[in-house]
């Protein structure tokens, strides 16, 4: 039917790098937007951050779990199994610039390369788990 949407829910395990402030995460309200999800180099946009990169193959599985809402008998959160998997987003900070008028598209989006900086370290970096809610024409 004309007009339709789809709705799809993935989960995505997302690597950030660039951010200098650690308290990013917490002072972000949980919201992101990404763009272009299922492509060779997705761009995620959380807070006033931009990043953009690619999916590799991760050291190992990533498992991920969430927390059940009952507590266990000593007080701490009981976490059961939700999902796994073998990749990553991994996302380098970008930075965006306006075009100026006549100046031509590039048609694909310039990431700032960090070389092999600590950034890039998985102790460095930030890791989130992001829901993503894409929306398809149906």
């Amino acid at each position: 039917m004309e007009g339709d949407w789809e709705e799809q829910e993935h989960l995505v395990v997302a690597e950030l790098s660039g951010i200098i402030n650690s308290d990013f995460l917490s002072t972000v309200q949980g919201a992101c937007k990404m763009v272009a999800v299922d492509s060779a180099h997705p761009v995620m946009q959380v807070g006033r951050y931009v990043f953009a990169g690619e999916y590799e193959d991760a050291l190992g599985t990533c498992v991920i779990l969430e927390e059940s809402e009952r507590a266990s008998a000593d007080g701490s959160p009981k976490l059961r199994y939700r999902c796994h998997t073998m990749k990553k987003l991994m996302l380098q900070r970008t930075f965006l610039t306006d075009r100026k008028d006549g100046e031509p598209g590039s048609g694909c989006i310039e990431t700032l390369t960090m070389g092999h900086s600590t950034l890039q370290t998985s102790s460095k970096a930030e890791q989130i788990l992001v829901q993503v809610k894409a929306a398809d024409r149906g």
